[in-house]
């Protein structure tokens, strides 16, 4: 050896190191740093926080004409490391691209990370810095095995090699002399013909690896557009001028953020759950259907030291809830539904190991005074609101009660049509919206799939009618009278109003012209195979489509929440032979039917919250499935003369524009259009409709 190597210094690393022994940072790796052009690095997870450790060896490395190079796991974070067991789904370049920039972005935006997180993008983008990732090659979701290799090598400029293998990982707590017992043992390419060996086969398996060439290995760049992104961070940044600015004690992760299960959390999740902590844990998300509400949840559970209360709509949602949060280890106690252990142990449950344990609780047992006595006593209590909307309720209010901690909600429409105060009462304890992704940006992102949308004109029968029209006289005359009085509308006035309205709305709902109509659409379009969901307006009309289409010889099948049998194998069979469930509102939230790829929706409701849930039950991704089809029946009034006229047609066409907007075919308002033009009404009218504003999920 001659040279700048590690022989001129006398050098030779310990055949075993030990962090209980040694000093790992000052006795091996900045040694080996000192001499070296190359370190390549195989490891189980990586942060960035490692490099930070040795920043003041990096100038001179670089200057040398160094590079590093880190293959790691998917989850290149050592927080949670039990997160990444299972598989891997962000394959392609533009959605791992869309995470990475997501968590990057948060690390710029937090003034004391700004500057290792520029530094970092300056490494990256100066080529100085590579990182790739690995995992299990065609792991499933169940499949618990990991890339969890730790092996590293570096080279000197007259191609020797120090390599070394053992238990720590490429992170600050795998390094620092404060940081987890660790032990590895070292070997050089020149001090004996066994620890060349090791040498020559790590140095191979290495580069075998990192071209992903390896069997049983799937190695994937970081994505081209997240390198273009940091390359326009890092313009004008000198990392070699903030190296000196940053401590070793500061923690800087590059996380390609995961979900309990180890998949990549979606860009909208990961900005909801840093808002969320930044709001001090407090704040409600307004994610559309689809976005991974509970996914999101289930995410915030786990990364909380504490325990966890979800309060769910449903039993079927509170079901799906439980068994999803068992799949991450910890035990969960169901309250409601048949579970009444809670009024003696729910307490205990909240206070004992409470960060491996949860409550999901339905909300009308959340809302009695026993539970949120007991609920309220618990220390560092998260509370997760499902369908969070719900709680405003007057029925359900007393779940706001319970003094909680941490506190999350969580709908796609936050908002009580027609209830500012339920509205006000959800705001003020959940601490207001502090992240939205409506529908629409879902869609524009490919969380949700596209889809086709085709209004199904339906008239009222003359006897529906002529009720509809006695009914708008009626409130027409309320609504003069209150607008004349000096006081406004008194509370026997607003209630009559009230009453009136929704007597009329019930007449749109349950239009005898939608059994009818539902029966020719599905007979038209119904193809074995597909998954079809019929929304009624309540058990009558379902029992007569049902019935009707079953007569026709399609495979339909009712679904409502007190329907004898088992809900769900019903789902399940729906799931996996397909066919027509013919349903009413229990189907409405949180339930996952994500297969289901055509609606008919036959029960109007002016409540943006009822279409949005609907629509976006139907447009939830799943493999092999990239387009859904949306039918909507719309009651066409019999003229416009009259106000009972206009309030019908503004009430469809409220609805049918935010179905239209969105759709993938341009033909979705021509209908539309066709039926206002009939009646001798104004098209400014209907563009106003279908073109202004954001839909109600906003």
């Amino acid at each position: 050896m001659s040279g700048d190597g590690w022989g001129k210094s006398g050098w030779t690393p310990e055949p075993e190191y030990a962090s209980d022994r040694e000093d790992i940072l000052s006795e091996f790796y900045l040694r080996a740093l000192s001499k070296a052009v190359a370190y390549d690095r195989i490891t189980g997870f990586f942060a960035s926080s490692a490099l930070a450790l040795y920043w003041e060896a990096l100038p001179e490395f670089v200057q040398r004409g160094g590079k590093i190079r880190i293959l790691c796991s998917p989850r290149i974070t050592e927080k949670d490391a039990q997160g990444i067991e299972r598989g891997y789904e962000a394959r392609d370049d533009n959605s791992l691209a869309a995470v990475l920039r997501s968590e990057f972005d948060a690390l710029l935006t937090t003034d004391q990370l700004r500057k290792p997180a520029l530094a970092l993008a300056a490494l990256i983008s100066e080529r100085l810095l590579d990182i790739r990732l690995a995992r299990v090659a065609n792991a499933s979701l169940d499949d618990r095995r990991m890339f969890h290799d730790k092996v590293g090598l570096f080279t000197d400029a007259h191609g020797q090699r120090i390599g070394f293998r053992g238990s720590l990982n490429e992170t600050r707590f795998g390094i620092a002399s404060d940081g987890n017992v660790e032990s590895f043992d070292a070997w050089t390419s020149w001090t004996g013909r066994n620890d060349s060996i090791r040498v020559q086969r790590s140095t191979e398996r290495f580069e075998k690896l990192w071209a992903g060439k390896s069997d049983g290995v799937e190695v994937l760049a970081l994505p081209a557009p997240f390198r273009h992104w940091l390359e326009t961070q890092a313009e004008g940044v000198d990392w070699r001028e903030l190296a000196a600015e940053i401590t070793v004690n500061t923690e800087l992760d590059l996380v390609v953020r995961t979900a309990p299960d180890g998949r990549p959390l979606r860009e909208q999740q990961i900005a909801g759950l840093n808002e969320w902590e930044r709001h001090g844990k407090r704040g409600i998300l307004a994610h559309a259907t689809g976005s991974g509400k509970t996914v999101t949840g289930i995410t915030a559970i786990v990364g909380h030291e504490g325990p966890a209360l979800v309060v769910a709509p449903s039993r079927l949602v509170a079901r799906q809830w439980k068994e999803q949060i068992e799949d991450t280890g910890r035990r969960v106690h169901l309250c409601g539904d048949g579970e009444s252990a809670w009024k003696t142990r729910l307490h205990n449950w909240l206070t004992q190991p409470a960060s491996e344990r949860v409550v999901v609780a339905l909300a009308p047992t959340a809302a009695q005074r026993p539970f949120v006595n007991q609920a309220s006593r618990a220390k560092d209590l998260l509370l997760i609101g499902d369908e969070v909307h719900r709680l405003g309720a007057v029925s359900y209010q007393k779940v706001l009660e319970i003094d909680a901690a941490a506190r999350l909600g969580l709908s796609a429409t936050p908002e009580r049509a027609g209830d500012p105060e339920g509205t006000s009462a959800i705001l003020d304890y959940f601490g207001g919206v502090i992240h939205r992704y409506t529908l629409r940006d879902a869609l524009k992102a490919g969380a949700l799939c596209d889809y086709l949308y085709y209004p199904q004109l339906v008239r009222l029968s003359p006897q529906e009618q002529e009720q509809w029209d006695e009914l708008s006289k009626k409130i027409g005359r309320l609504v003069a009278q209150s607008r004349n009085s000096p006081s406004g509308a008194t509370s026997s006035q607003r209630e009559r109003i009230r009453t009136l309205t929704m007597q009329r709305a019930r007449i749109a709902k349950k239009a005898a012209g939608k059994t009818p109509l539902a029966r020719s659409v599905v007979t038209k379009s119904y193809k074995p195979g597909q998954r079809w969901l019929v929304y009624c307006d309540d058990k009558g009309q379902m029992q007569d489509i049902a019935g009707s289409l079953r007569s026709a010889g399609i495979d339909a099948y009712e679904y409502y929440s007190d329907m004898p049998g088992d809900k769900v194998a019903t789902l399940r069979y729906f799931d996996e032979n397909g066919g027509v469930v013919v349903s009413i509102k229990c189907l409405d939230e949180g339930v996952d039917i994500p297969n289901a790829d055509h609606a008919l929706i036959l029960a109007s409701s002016r409540n943006p919250r009822e279409f949005i849930q609907r629509r976006g039950r139907v447009l939830r991704k799943v493999e092999g499935k990239s387009l859904a089809t949306v039918y909507d029946a719309i009651l066409q009034p019999e003229t416009l003369g009259e106000a009972s006229g206009m309030s019908l047609l503004q009430g469809e066409l409220a609805r049918a524009g935010n179905f239209a907007r969105d759709a993938l075919n341009s033909d979705a308002r021509d209908s539309l259009e066709r039926l206002v033009v009939g009646l001798g009404g104004d098209l400014e009218a209907l563009y106003e409709f279908l073109g202004s504003g954001e839909e109600g999920d906003n």
